[in-house]
Formats: structure tokens, sequence, C-alpha cells
């Protein structure tokens, strides 16, 4: 008798990554699927799927190496759990980073074979990942597009350093992140949209393709131009963060530009950042509050 075997995730845009790893999964034996639940989905991306998870569950159930696939009745990140006891499998199976010790205490408590794959695509194939392809229909080119199109940005650390009255009295770094908004930027909620709009004031679809830095000093002088009458300098940390891909920090000195500015695009360190930060929309401020 084979052994069954399980995975577990959401498949909202399916595509070749997922079938390989389903055929890749599948060598141990019989292969059954959770699949996250539209509710599970909304909770843990803040966002609701493209696909229903009645369409998700038809996809997934008619792959050729799928056994048999089901809904996930629990929540969070471990919301596999009540489908795990009713498959009660003999292997359970992650993409490695998708592994974490909690699923790994979780099958030795109930005597499963916990298995860890590498991300591989099939041969011949690109590789694909769901964010790549989020990425790539944020580029088509009607209008909730050209707004997508145009990153923001998450101060996740070093918020005011970027003015030199606060880095005079002690410098230090400001942490920020570059985001392709999957959501509404709502004004005024503190994800940079004045400095959005005057980028979209030059180039209204996407940014172009040049030196990330240069981009953001250039982003940063068409903001802070010497007519400006209102007497603020808009600190840079908000061209930084949005024209410079990835996970960025830059030191500040009693200067409106920073010393230095360092970044990574490491996937891993940015998956986790994915599923781990959490965005709670904020009323915008409101009308006359600098």
């Amino acid at each position: 008798m084979a052994k069954k075997v399980f995975v577990s995730g959401c498949y909202d845009l399916l595509h070749s990554g997922h079938v390989e790893f389903f055929q890749q999964a599948s060598q141990y034996g019989d292969l059954y699927v959770g699949i996250g639940s539209d509710a599970t989905y909304l909770e843990y991306k803040h966002r609701k799927p493209m696909f229903p998870q009645e369409e998700r569950l038809f996809m997934v159930k008619n792959i050729k190496a799928v056994k048999d696939a089901y809904i996930n009745e629990g929540s969070g990140v471990i919301d596999f759990l009540p489908t795990l006891d009713k498959v009660k499998p003999d292997v359970f199976v992650v993409n490695a980073e998708g592994g974490s010790d909690e699923k790994r205490r979780i099958c030795k408590e109930r005597g499963i074979e916990y298995v860890e794959l590498q991300r591989t695509p099939h041969a011949g194939l690109k590789a694909r990942s769901s964010s790549g392809l989020k990425k790539a229909l944020l580029n088509v080119s009607d209008n909730t597009a050209q707004e997508a199109g145009i990153p923001t940005r998450l101060d996740l650390a070093g918020t005011w350093i970027d003015q030199p009255y606060v880095s005079m009295y002690h410098p230090g770094w400001a942490i920020t992140i570059s985001l392709e908004p999957t959501f509404e930027v709502r004004d005024r909620c503190g994800l940079s949209t004045s400095t959005r709009k005057m980028i979209q004031k030059i180039w209204p679809v996407k940014l172009p393709k040049m030196d990330p830095e240069m981009l953001a000093r250039l982003v940063f002088c068409f903001e802070n131009n010497p007519e400006r009458h209102d007497g603020i300098i808009s600190g840079a940390q908000d061209s930084i963060g949005i024209c410079v891909p990835g996970l960025v920090r830059h030191y500040y000195d009693n200067n409106f530009w920073p010393e230095k500015i360092e970044s990574t695009q490491d996937e891993m360190t940015l998956r986790f950042l994915e599923d781990h930060l959490v965005m709670i929309p904020m009323e915008p401020r409101r009308p006359g509050c600098s």
C-alpha cells in the first residue's frame, strides 16, 4: 500500500513551480493537498486571494500528481492542522523556505516523516514564484496597474533621523523597504504618498531603469525644489525607500542626504519580511497635521 504524502499552501496564482513541487512530493507516495481558505488568506496576507477557495480547490484537484485536496479548516500559519489529522499522512513535504521548527515538531509528535525540498524548476522551464507573477501582473498597462507600478516605502526604523535637527544630536541609520503595492495606497497614511505623487509627475507609469541611488537623489531634489514655499525639506528616506529596491539602510549625520546607503535583495530575507510584516491600514492624518 502506497504511503500518504501531505503538502499545504494557498496556491492562489497556480504556476509551473507549484506543479513541479507536487510532482516531486508525489514521488514519496499518494499526494494529498491542504489549501488555505479565503478567510486564512485574508488574515495572513491582508488582501483577498485572486481566485476563491473553491476555484483553487478545483484546479489543484485536477493536477495529475494530486490524489485529493481539501480546504484547510484551521487558521494562521498552521491552518493545515485539521486537514493533517484527517489525512493522517506518512510524510509531510514542504519547500525549504516554507519549513519551520514548528512544522517539524508537529510531525515528530504525530510520527510523520518531515521532508524539505529545494525549490527547483521543471527541466527546460523558467523558475516561477507567486511574487514574481504578481510583479509581472503589476506591469499591465491599465489604470490600476499604472498606479501600482510605482513602489511605495515602509519605514522600519529611524523615522526622522533623515532630518539634520535630529541626526545632529545622534547620527544613525534609517531602515526602509520598497514595496510593490497590491493594496490601495491611501493619502497621508505614512506610506510617502506625497513623494509618490511627485514621482508620477515625471514618470506616471513606472520608475526608469537607472542607478537607484542616483534616481533617489533626483527625486529628492525634484521634491525639494528651491521654489518650495513651506520651508519644509522632505526627508531623503522617502525617495530612497521608494527608488532603491529591497531592504535598505541609510546613515545620516547632520545632513539631509545620507553618508552611505546599503541594501540587500536577498530572496530569503525578503520572503521572511513578506511573511512576517503586518500592515494595518490607518485613517489619513487630519488636515493641517504636519
